[in-house]
């Protein structure tokens, strides 16, 4: 039995330091997303925008290097700039999120670019899309297809 014991605890200690680090991760901040749409376009279009707002309510900054969606072949963060008179769009590697912080992906700024649909998208489709840290999901949140207001 104090063999037993003995084992458990070599184990725990082990495990500790483990359960320190994993504090620490992206996944553990709390984001969220609110009123994620994706702007309305021909149901074959090979091209959509994606739009809404992330918040970090948690302790510390989250970085997002990746955005997923099954309903897509690729989505990446693109950003319009003004650029000596003319409206230039490029793309952006990472968000970083500050904590107490919101951020805006609206048309003319910051936005998604969605690549290639899984399938045609009508109006009032909904669709899942995951932000990563890395690998590690740091938010999810459904958007819905509609006409710009």
């Amino acid at each position: 039995m104090n063999a037993l014991l003995r084992w458990m605890g070599w184990i725990a200690l082990a495990l500790a330091p483990v359960v320190v680090q994993a504090q620490d991760l992206p996944g553990s901040a709390a984001l969220s997303l609110r009123d994620g749409w994706i702007r309305a376009a021909p149901p074959d279009a090979p091209v959509r925008a994606g739009y809404g707002v992330i918040g970090n309510a948690g302790k510390s900054a989250v970085v997002i290097d990746a955005v997923r969606s099954e309903a897509f072949g690729a989505i990446e963060i693109h950003e319009m700039r003004e650029v000596e008179g003319v409206m230039r769009m490029r793309r952006v590697p990472r968000l970083v999120l500050e904590p107490g912080r919101e951020l805006a992906l609206e048309p003319g700024g910051l936005h998604l670019m969605l690549f290639r649909p899984a399938a045609p998208l009508a109006e009032d489709a909904r669709v899942e899309i995951r932000f990563l840290s890395g690998e590690i999901e740091v938010a999810r949140g459904e958007f819905r297809v509609r006409q710009a207001q």
